[in-house]
């Protein structure tokens, strides 16, 4: 059943990207309109399965040709309801990735599997394929608007009671006393497995183990993830027929597949980051599902109305809108990103989301320019205590350790005295506090603790201060925007402050001086000797800490401007090459480098202080798989020395029967990371990286260089995974 949203934008080889390889060549002289609906029908059939792969899209058909009869319905109905609402201007992107008509599918499977052919269907065909149309537009949209939920199945069940309710005041058409799948020959084998093919291919209106086989195998080829999830929904049925439950006849063959099975998929890997919370989930919502099936059936028999896969409809609806109420560390992790395969959905929450997590809903950086000292860290002596535990102070000290010059008992001799204070992330200026007179060093002002501030809002609960700020430097206005690394005011000695300093605190409200939240900054440099590079970090005390010193001809040598061409040499152990590499966009603002001659692609994002590469599509042997580990995060300053850390997906670096295999197990053992360290050193005018990753169980050592011209760009990058060397030199 078909998730929202518009198609998967995914951190790994999308299932399209796969199909293009597969079908290169193919339909080079078809005019384009009839490709267009030939890959609408084919993502109407693979979106029942969550799916938008053309190859998954027709295994699936030819699973609903079993009974060919019954399939060429479903065919029309696909066609006849696409052509309507492409006439009727109504939702012609639904058309496109088959989200609408795959409920065309399954109501036009229904009614050709379950009614006697009778000519005056032929007659009703356009009328029920608008009114799937016409469901699908109102249901979604009202779903969508009012609770941020998809249609799923829903037009299909609507639809199809329509049309089974009216067949006894059709003239000539009446209900087939079977399903015509339940006269083809028996599955030669176990009783359980021919019960499991039965009910994948009543998903389909094909109870039978040909389609059910079918169904498997694209099931297999779409995720292997949402395979052992089929089975987990699969054998969730099986406990409760024989412990739970008593199953009326044939329940188990028509009304698994859509609902316990369905419902497992979808829960597990779909709307929810694959892992163990998301498989108990699936059970849960499995077992949910049967019950409501078992209940449904009592309740609508007396109306001959079929069951269908209503139970997964209220299920998913229920899950997710209930859960959708909770925060954001939640488990099961939401799929909240444009949402692909399970194997997708989990790369791109490791590759993006967790890579850079922040325990807050903003990026914040330190609140002042160069290298300061954290003088008091949370749980400070003095007064970072209590309901204020999670503040911090800040001074400048030279490499010495003074804070000062002089003896300190003046104000200016303090080093950090009336230099910037800038705003830690973008924000909203809601409270300014400006004024009060700088205390005497050693001297206190009691009665206004926070002396003068700037409180900044950054989002919904969410509130940072800064305190202690000299009078008549604050140089914004309540009311005021203010972007990361803008001035606020300049250090003080106001209030509460003994001798000059800056106080930085995270808050819930915008009350002055309320109690502290926890706060952590991102791309941190720790200055205590070696510099180190940290992605997230909280300050302690007597810790020297600067943000990205971001340096101009770095941050141009990788800015790899959209349309770029880069021709580079690519060797390896296998012999020299060349690849074009093109920088591309794409309509959401996603950015890659893209080698059509390889049929690679590498997200990436250059995020002002720091360039981020997020993953790899494509042979390990490329040009891209190189930058990919040579340069997976890469701080845009030209330090003499700097050191920092970071993951690279096994995934990525594995062959490809193990990246089955892993994807099969990160069901249930979420997958580890491959740490690598990276060094980055300036040599005249370029600057290079080196990384080392030792490896450990069933990882292989890896070993990287990068060199980059300032202010040009990519000279050549080195990867070695094990015994295998890639290397990529660019041609002038």
């Amino acid at each position: 059943m078909s998730r929202s949203g518009p198609p998967a934008v995914s951190s790994v080889a999308s299932e399209s990207q796969a199909d293009s390889r597969a079908t290169e060549g193919i339909g080079a002289h078809i005019p384009a309109p009839v490709l267009q609906g030939i890959d609408a029908i084919l993502a109407s059939y693979s979106q029942v399965l969550f799916s938008r792969s053309k190859v998954v899209g027709l295994i699936l058909m030819a699973a609903s040709f079993v009974v060919p009869s019954v399939g060429l319905v479903g065919l029309l109905g696909v066609a006849l309801a696409s052509s309507v609402a492409v006439v009727a201007g109504l939702d012609r992107e639904a058309v496109r990735t088959g989200v609408l008509g795959y409920n065309a599918l399954l109501v036009f499977l229904l009614v050709g599997a379950a009614l006697e052919p009778s000519p005056a269907f032929w007659a009703l065909a356009v009328v029920l394929a608008g009114l799937v149309v016409l469901v699908h537009v109102a249901v979604g949209s009202a779903l969508h608007w009012h609770l941020r939920l998809p249609p799923l199945s829903l037009p299909f069940v609507l639809t199809s009671w329509v049309a089974l309710a009216s067949v006894p005041y059709i003239r000539g058409m009446a209900y087939r006393e079977r399903l015509p799948a339940l006269d083809l020959p028996a599955f030669p084998g176990p009783e359980i497995i021919d019960t499991l093919f039965r009910s994948l291919g009543a998903i389909f209106l094909q109870p039978h183990w040909a389609a059910g086989a079918l169904v498997f195998a694209a099931i297999l080829i779409f995720s292997r993830i949402a395979a052992l999830h089929a089975l987990l929904g699969f054998g969730v049925a099986v406990f409760a027929d024989a412990w739970i439950f008593s199953f009326p006849p044939d329940f188990v063959h028509l009304y698994v597949g859509f609902n316990f099975i369905v419902t497992a998929i979808a829960l597990g890997g779909i709307y929810y980051v694959p892992g163990p919370a998301s498989m108990a989930l699936a059970a849960f919502g499995s077992l949910a599902s049967g019950m409501l099936s078992v209940a449904l059936v009592h309740v609508l028999q007396p109306f001959g109305l079929p069951v269908l896969s209503l139970p997964l409809v209220l299920t998913l609806f229920v899950v997710l809108y209930a859960l959708g109420q909770r925060g954001p560390e939640a488990l099961p992790r939401p799929v909240d990103f444009v949402s692909g395969s399970p194997e997708e959905n989990l790369n791109y929450f490791r590759t993006r989301v967790a890579r850079f997590r922040s325990a807050l809903p903003v990026r914040f950086q330190l609140p002042f320019r160069g290298t300061w000292v954290c003088t008091q860290g949370n749980d400070g002596e003095h007064t970072h205590q209590g309901a204020w535990r999670h503040g911090l102070d800040f001074e400048v000290a030279d490499r010495e350790g003074n804070r000062h010059s002089a003896d300190g008992k003046g104000l200016t001799d303090w080093l950090c005295y009336r230099l910037p204070v800038t705003a830690a992330a973008p924000g909203t200026v809601i409270r300014i506090v400006d004024g009060l007179e700088d205390t005497a060093v050693d001297e206190v002002d009691t009665e206004n603790n926070w002396g003068n501030l700037v409180i900044l809002q950054h989002a919904p609960g969410l509130y940072s201060m800064v305190a202690h700020l000299s009078p008549g430097t604050i140089e914004v206005a309540e009311g005021d925007f203010v972007t990361a690394g803008e001035k606020l005011g300049k250090v003080g000695s106001s209030g509460r402050s003994p001798v000059p300093h800056l106080h930085f605190q995270l808050q819930a409200t915008p009350d002055v001086g309320d109690p502290t939240i926890a706060v952590e900054f991102q791309g941190t440099v720790l200055d205590n000797g070696a510099a180190m590079l940290k992605a997230r970090h909280l300050p302690v005390t007597a810790q020297r800490v600067r943000n990205i010193a971001r340096q101009k001809a770095l941050a141009m040598a990788l800015a790899f401007p959209p349309g770029q061409h880069v021709q580079v040499r690519v060797t390896t152990d296998s012999g020299t090459r060349t690849e074009e590499l093109i920088s591309d966009i794409d309509p959401l603002g996603n950015r890659s480098l893209v080698s059509p001659s390889r049929d690679a692609r590498l997200w990436f994002e250059n995020r002002g202080d720091t360039f981020v590469v997020y993953d790899h599509a494509g042979p390990r042997d490329g040009a891209l798989f190189a930058l990919y580990a040579a340069l997976a995060r890469m701080p845009l300053e030209d330090a003499a020395e700097l050191r920092w850390e970071d993951k690279l997906n096994p995934r990525r670096l594995g062959t490809q029967p193990l990246a089955w295999l892993r994807d099969a197990a990160a069901a249930l053992i979420p997958p580890g990371e491959q740490g690598i360290a990276y060094i980055g050193r300036r040599q005249e005018d370029r600057y290079v990286v080196e990384g080392t990753s030792p490896g450990s169980t069933g990882q292989r050592p890896v070993r990287t260089e990068a060199v980059l011209r300032l202010g040009q760009g990519l000279v050549s990058a080195r990867v070695e995974v094990g015994s295998k060397t890639v290397f990529v030199e660019v041609v002038d």
